[in-house]
């Protein structure tokens, strides 16, 4: 049987942190001061971080660290070492990464530290992971979006440990890809501040909505009832979402992750599956205590289930399963329904016990709240409550009754797991003789009964009793009194030679001594002394290579766009994308463009995940497939199509240019790819005029200067979940919709069918040509022209600098966060 999977667990605050600990989680994961991806959290600064990690270390858990955010160059060079050392030192389990700059100078300057691959890294796949491990990556967390057998699969392409969330709450977008925060507000889920715009409504133009407007809202995860089947794909840690929640959800949440798999370890599956039939009352009882503490119309298992974003798997009846369309907060449990409503009071029955304090929301049918209020007293299950309601609040008959707190669930986890401080287990051994100092050895023992840690001090010389000499029996009393200290003894042997005086006072010291001692002697055993010297001129070596001619290319999704690009004399490359187009029209294309006198370049899908490669495998294998023409270079947007061109299609890196979502933030990351042999990048979309001006490597870039911004690319598809899936609909097939929030601004959505994922982006397009081609230095970047969903004829105004409507400058004066 496989090793038990690690159950970790979030901590948004030090009290969190304890919680979960207590409630037998193995790991936690925590931001500090700067440089996580949850910047509201209540991180701890410096010396709290520190005793966390000797507080975790004393209870046997590990610690690992989030630094999972883009970094600009400034902070590396300035901060980073300065951050990290002290944890390093104390022992900080591993860092979570998703920044390739920041992998890279954690790698060159902690070298003892493991580093965790973010989910924000948008990984798919296991292939290739040889490289990261080079850099000490000993973990992967995969993509939320991946079904059980793309996990299996992972789990056989790579020896990296595997991470996978299993509860909390979705993005809409694929981690790691969202800009849509970003560019409205400035507030970048790429450097931990996202505003959550998937939580607001939305409305389709020109349609009617069947469904709420939440149309970028998923459900909560939970993926309990598939533990079995995630422990047998080899999951090595079963991660949960949940810093910005309170403690008592991290504590219940992990309480029951540890109980589940337990069970399955200690009766094995069938066992496992025969206990769940026979508490079949207790296994529903836990699933409703989860729903208590936080749900979104419930919960999903959807994309183990494959329910979205997979191609060879699509769901073409059933929509919107894994959204909360309705209510994109707390959806608290069912627990009665309105019968009569007065003038001034509502009456409703009860389906459950309800307790003195809890907090009850009547809705209507479309789950909009009309009223809630606190009970003052405990209600039986099936009792008609009168309850007083505000004016104007519109109740109606049949409207349903949630309570969205249940008080009496949150003290009793309170009770067991916030409350008291969870003690660890130790042995004693108290030697004292007459004329001899008394002697107290306290010691840890490891997993397997072996003695693991031990400390030993001694007191003062023992005298003899002139009246009522010392017992076993109240030596044993007083130094078992441990009281509120962080160890107490399973194990205390007291040996006693002669008639002794003992006071009780210099016992209490003794003990307190060598619990100290032994404290020290566990909590050091991490601390690491192998840090190296940090120089700031290291990462600012001006490494700017010569310049070479500057060039302009533009990139077409559709084939009637690539006509007047074509017939821009000022236009040398074009990219084409494989989203729309089917092999014939890309080959044709691309001769179209040779004909032309320009370059042909192919644009690699945006998300790579197993049936996508299998795709691309089919075309390598194809003697007429798109890899029979000799393109001259290749874009590519995530790892897996990296390691696809380099090592199935065996294409020279020479010809690979990275797209703006491989996110080159800062020196560092352009140093990693440099040892990677790649050499051609594009300019991220969060970066300002200023920040893009400092980097050494410019006349290797290529910016973008005209395009609607990508801000998503989901497995979710907004045509899929309103009006069920198109995939096989050659008419409604890539399908553009238009949609605007509440400030009547509009996004356009496409559903990318050939691949199974959506795009969402900002119809006000991006043009920042003009401001480019004034500065001196940018003059060396090459420019980029993106079209996505123009018209052929629109294509054609926006080259000849024709635009209805606005343009934006998007981040190129105005940074983020």
């Amino acid at each position: 049987m496989r090793e038990k999977p690690e159950v970790l667990a979030p901590a948004g605050s030090i009290k969190g942190m304890k919680a979960a600990i207590a409630a037998g989680c193995d790991a936690v994961y925590m931001g500090g001061s700067r440089f996580g991806a949850r910047a509201y959290a209540e991180n701890p600064e410096e010396d709290e971080m520190l005793e966390a990690i000797a507080y975790c270390h004393l209870h046997g858990v590990k610690l690992y660290m989030t630094v999972n955010t883009l970094l600009k160059s400034r902070e590396m060079e300035d901060s980073l070492f300065s951050f990290l050392r002290p944890y390093y030192e104390a022992g900080l389990d591993a860092v979570i990464v998703q920044d390739l700059g920041v992998l890279r100078f954690i790698s060159k300057y902690f070298p003892g530290l493991a580093v965790h691959a973010s989910t924000q890294m948008t990984l798919t796949m296991g292939k290739g992971t040889e490289e990261l491990a080079k850099y000490h990556v000993t973990r992967m967390v995969p993509a939320r979006e991946l079904t059980l057998e793309e996990l299996s699969q992972m789990r056989k392409d790579t020896e990296l440990e595997l991470e996978v969330f299993v509860h909390g709450a979705l993005c809409y977008c694929y981690s790691g890809q969202c800009l849509f925060s970003s560019m409205f507000g400035g507030r970048s889920g790429n450097r931990g501040r996202c505003a959550q715009p998937c939580r607001m409504p939305y409305h389709i133009e020109g349609e009617m909505q069947a469904e709420g407007d939440y149309l970028l809202s998923p459900m909560e995860l939970c993926n309990l009832p598939y533990l079995p089947e995630m422990i047998e794909a080899g999951i090595d840690s079963f991660k949960i979402e949940g810093r910005m929640k309170r403690p008592e959800y991290t504590a219940f949440v992990a309480s029951m992750y540890r109980k589940y798999i337990d069970l399955y370890f200690e009766l094995g599956r069938e066992g496992y599956q025969e206990y769940l039939k026979q508490h079949d009352k207790e296994w529903q009882e836990n699933l409703r205590q989860l729903a208590e503490l936080y749900n979104r119309s419930g919960f999903t298992q959807g994309y183990l289930e494959g329910k979205a974003g997979e191609v060879s798997n699509r769901n073409f009846e059933k929509r919107g399963e894994m959204l909360s369309s309705l209510r994109p907060k707390h959806g608290g449990v069912y627990v009665g329904e309105v019968l009569s409503v007065g003038k001034h009071e509502v009456i409703y029955q009860t389906s459950k016990k309800l307790s003195a304090q809890d907090v009850v929301e009547f809705r209507d049918q479309r789950q909009q709240p009309s009223y809630e209020y606190t009970l003052g007293s405990e209600i039986a299950a099936g009792k008609k409550v009168t309850a007083r309601y505000q004016k104007g609040c519109r109740i109606k008959p049949g409207d349903t009754v949630y309570r969205t707190k249940d008080a009496a669930l949150l003290a009793r986890i309170r009770e067991e797991y916030l409350e008291k401080e969870k003690q660890l287990p130790v042995c004693g051994v108290f030697t004292a003789a007459l004329g001899e100092p008394v002697r107290f050895t306290v010691y840890r023992k490891g997993a397997f009964g072996e003695t693991e840690f031990v400390a030993e001090c001694t007191g003062d010389i023992c005298q003899k009793a002139e009246k009522q000499p010392a017992t076993k029996e109240s030596v044993h009393k007083t130094l078992n009194q441990t009281g509120n200290s962080k160890f107490y003894f399973e194990e205390l042997e007291i040996r006693l030679e002669g008639e002794l005086f003992l006071p009780v006072g210099g016992l209490k010291k003794l003990r307190r001594e060598a619990l100290d001692q032994l404290e020290k002697e566990i909590v050091e055993s991490f601390w690491r002394k192998d840090t190296l010297e940090y120089s700031q001129m290291e990462c600012k070596e001006d490494i700017r290579p010569e310049s070479s001619e500057k060039e302009i290319s533009a990139s077409v999704m559709r084939s009637e766009q690539l006509e007047p690009v074509l017939a821009r004399a000022d236009i040398s490359i074009v990219y084409v994308h494989t989203e729309v187009m089917n092999t014939k029209e890309l080959l044709e294309n691309y001769e179209k463009i040779i004909e032309a006198g320009k370059k042909p370049w192919l644009i690699l899908p945006h998300i790579f995940r197993k049936s996508i490669y299998a795709i691309f495998e089919k075309e390598l294998e194809n003697e007429n497939g798109i890899f029979s023409v000799v393109w001259d270079g290749y874009l590519v947007k995530n790892m897996e199509s990296l390691h696809f061109l380099m090592n199935e299609a065996g294409i020279s890196k020479e010809k690979i240019r990275l797209d703006h979502n491989m996110y080159l933030m800062n020196q560092q990351a352009y140093e990693f790819w440099k040892e990677q042999g790649i050499e051609h990048f594009t300019l991220p979309l969060e970066l300002t005029e200023e920040e893009m001006e400092g980097f050494t490597f410019l006349p290797q870039t290529e910016i973008l200067v005209y395009g609607k911004l990508p801000l998503m690319v989901s497995a979710q598809c907004i045509t899929a979940n309103t009006t069920g899936c198109k995939g096989n609909d050659r008419v409604l097939r890539n399908r553009c919709i238009t949609f605007v929030n509440q400030k009547k601004q509009e996004f356009e959505a496409v559903n990318y069918c050939k691949y199974c994922y959506n795009m969402i982006y900002q119809k006000e397009p991006l043009f920042i040509r003009e401001l480019v081609e004034k500065n001196v230095k940018l003059c060396s970047v090459q420019q980029r022209y993106s079209f996505t969903t123009e018209s052929g004829r629109e294509t054609a105004d926006v080259l000849e600098g024709k635009f209805e409507g606005k343009t934006q400058l998007g981040h190129f004066r105005l940074g983020i966060e």
